[in-house]
């Protein structure tokens, strides 16, 4: 069935910066790291986390660039549109292969008008909702869906996030069509699960721990595919009766089309750099996050295979553009 899809931002209309041509960077030059998302989210603290190490092991300034609109659309066509010279790096996550399968005039293609470099963290999602709910836990949830799924709402983080798609295969699984509120990030989105605003969210677990620890929300399920360590009282939605529905997030950098690839390896260093620093980890893991150490040929991988599967989960879901 398709989601009902209700929009709490207006995506709006941007102009396109012209397209540069090609150039060598100055060795100095500052980069940004631009994150296509409203700061607070784990993309822009995990960016922020990565770029000052980045930065020394390239001799740089680096900047972490927030320009966010669109469901992340807006950041992405902007680094599209640079050139192709190591200073432009789009720092985004698994909704960027998603976005042209969800919305409707995204002005690129997301895997031939940019070049992969590498992923940084994987990210697990728990399915949460309001900690003064009736529904005690995953069995009583579902049993209540069941029962009223007009009554049932879902917060997501932007178009095309694990929020959305969670949403709509439990929902294709129960039979019922999930309706689901778009925000212009996770913050804006648990702001409203605190305020009761709607109902449920699938959350990064990042966002969601220490409220879950601080009995804020309740934690229905995750949909990793084991009990995360850090919640190991929550169980999975595989073993409330959905074997298939496994569904994580990640992080990773992409330059423009045409990056050669000796900057798109030293980019690779320099950012893994940052995600192998001690302190960053420390604080990664905090967050409920898994630091990656994978090469381009990883992530160019990943992004074969989930190209394919978000293809069948979008039409399996009834998910139109918007």
């Amino acid at each position: 069935m398709a989601p009902r899809l209700t929009r709490r931002v207006a995506l709006g209309a941007w102009l396109a910066a012209p397209a540069i041509a090609r150039a060598q960077a100055p060795a100095r030059a500052t980069a940004r790291l631009v994150v296509p998302y409203a700061p607070g989210g784990t993309n822009d603290v995990t960016a922020r986390l990565i770029a000052p190490k980045a930065g020394d092991r390239m001799g740089q300034s680096w900047i972490v660039e927030n320009r966010s609109g669109a469901s992340g659309a807006i950041g992405a066509d902007h680094v599209a549109r640079s050139a192709p010279d190591g200073l432009t790096v789009l720092y985004s996550n698994e909704v960027h292969l998603l976005l042209a399968l969800v919305q409707r005039n995204v002005g690129f293609d997301a895997r031939a008008d940019f070049t992969p470099i590498v992923r940084t963290v994987s990210i697990p999602y728990v399915l949460v909702g309001q900690a003064s709910a009736p529904t005690r836990d995953l069995a009583a949830l579902v049993q209540a869906i069941r029962s009223a799924p007009d009554r049932f709402s879902f917060a997501g983080s932007s178009l095309g996030s694990i929020g959305q798609l969670g949403a709509a295969a439990l929902g294709t699984r129960l039979g019922f069509e999930a309706q689901v509120i778009a925000y212009r990030g996770t913050g804006p989105a648990m702001n409203d699960i605190l305020t009761g605003s709607v109902p449920l969210f699938f959350s990064p677990l990042g966002a969601a721990l220490q409220l879950v620890r601080d009995g804020r929300i309740r934690a229905y399920a995750t949909s990793s595919a084991q009990r995360l360590p850090q919640l190991p009282e929550v169980p999975t939605l595989i073993e409330g009766g959905f074997p298939d529905l496994v569904l994580e997030g990640w992080c990773g950098a992409w330059g423009p089309k045409g990056l050669p690839p000796e900057t798109v390896a030293r980019l690779r260093e320099a950012i893994l750099t940052g995600v192998q620093d001690p302190e960053a980890r420390g604080r990664m893991t905090d967050l409920g996050l898994t630091p990656l150490n994978e090469s381009t040929a990883d992530f160019q991988r990943v992004i074969d295979a989930e190209t394919a599967r978000n293809a069948q989960l979008v039409a399996a879901a009834g998910i139109r553009p918007e």
